[in-house]
């Protein structure tokens, strides 16, 4: 499955939400931020420290909203990341 995703390029944090209304953030100093999972996409923070990224993930959509809806928090944010399969760089609107 692919989903939109953002890298915080000043902690290296790659975000990405996991249903509508699921805001999340890198929590460093550079405020990064994404929301809206498959819905929408809005972005925001200091976009010169943000990539913009299509993400080729091995979940489906039922397992994010899962996630989410009970706070597992398992996906959305990593450092790390596991189950992502590849990683696009796209402009960032």
């Amino acid at each position: 499955m692919q989903i939109d995703a953002i890298r915080c390029l000043n902690c290296g944090t790659i975000l990405f939400s996991r249903t509508r209304h699921d805001f999340r953030s890198c929590g460093c100093s550079a405020g990064t931020f994404i929301d809206g999972g498959q819905d929408y996409c809005r972005v925001g923070g200091d976009f010169s420290k943000i990539r913009g990224l299509t993400l080729e993930v091995e979940v489906t959509q039922e397992e994010l909203y899962r996630d989410w809806n009970t706070n597992t928090d398992k996906f959305g944010k990593y450092e790390l990341p596991p189950k992502i399969l590849s990683i696009k760089e796209k402009e960032c609107k």
